[in-house]
C-alpha cells in the first residue's frame, strides 16, 4: 500500500495502517536525531515526533510529501530540545547556531576516529548552523528533493536551493579550516561526495535496527 493510501486508512481508523506508516520512517527519524542530541535522548525525541504525528494526522493536508511533514515535526522537536538544554538563558537559533554540545560530541566523531577524512568531514558538518547541517544531511543521506526540503522549511524552492548551495560552501570552508595539510585538504574537499556516503553507511551500520515506537 502506498503512503497516501496508508494515511487515508489510518485516518479512517485503521491502526495497522498507522503502524506501517510510522515504521516506514522511524529508523530515519531516529537517525535524524543521532549526533544532534545526546544519545540517551534520541529514542525519546523520535517517540515525541511520532506522538505529534499521531495527534496531528488529520491536520496533514497532503499538499506536500508525508516524509517532509514528518521531518518538519522532527526539526521542531529537536530545536525545542536544544533550547531547553541551553544554560543561563543562552539563545539558540537554528539558522545561525550549531547543535554541537559536549554531551553529543563523542557519540558521532568516535565512530570515525580511525578514518581521518571522515572524521574531518563529520566535525565540519557538525560545526555548521543546525539548519545547514539538516539541509545537507537530508539531501545527501536521505535523498529528499528540493521540493520536499522546501515543504519542510516552509520556504520557496529557489530560497531552499540557495540555502543548500550556501550550506555546501560553508561545509567546504569548514573542512579547509580544520585541515592544515594542503594534500589532505584537497582530498577532503574533492572527495566530499564519496566521503559523505561512506559516513552515512557507517552510521546506518552502527545504529542497526532501532526499536519501533509503541502505538
Amino acid at each position: 500500500m502506498d503512503e497516501r493510501a496508508l494515511l487515508e486508512a489510518w485516518r479512517g481508523g485503521d491502526s495497522e495502517a498507522g503502524r506501517q506508516l510510522i515504521t516506514r520512517y522511524y529508523a530515519a527519524i531516529y537517525r535524524f536525531f543521532y549526533g544532534k542530541a545526546e544519545p540517551a535522548a534520541c529514542e525519546d525525541l523520535a517517540q515525541e515526533t511520532f506522538e505529534v504525528v499521531v495527534r496531528r494526522r488529520d491536520a496533514f493536508r497532503g499538499d506536500s510529501p508525508f516524509r517532509a511533514y514528518v521531518y518538519g515535526i522532527a526539526r521542531f522537536v529537536l530545536v525545542a530540545h536544544i533550547r531547553r538544554r541551553q544554560r543561563h538563558g543562552k539563545r539558540f537559533e537554528p539558522a545561525e547556531d550549531s547543535a554541537i554540545d559536549p554531551a553529543t560530541e563523542g557519540s558521532v566523531t568516535a565512530l570515525f576516529a580511525d578514518r581521518e577524512l571522515e572524521y574531518i568531514v563529520v566535525q565540519a558538518l557538525r560545526s555548521l548552523p543546525l539548519d545547514d547541517q539538516i539541509l545537507v544531511e537530508l539531501k545527501d543521506w536521505e535523498g529528499l528533493t528540493q521540493a520536499e526540503l522546501a515543504a519542510l522549511f516552509e520556504a520557496p524552492q529557489p530560497t531552499v536551493a540557495r540555502r543548500l548551495q550556501r550550506a555546501r560552501t560553508r561545509l567546504r570552508e569548514a573542512i579547509e579550516r580544520l585541515v592544515a595539510d594542503p594534500g589532505l585538504r584537497d582530498a577532503s574537499v574533492h572527495g566530499l561526495d564519496s566521503c559523505m556516503q561512506s559516513i552515512y553507511g557507517k552510521l546506518q551500520a552502527h545504529l542497526g535496527r532501532v526499536r519501533e515506537p509503541e502505538q
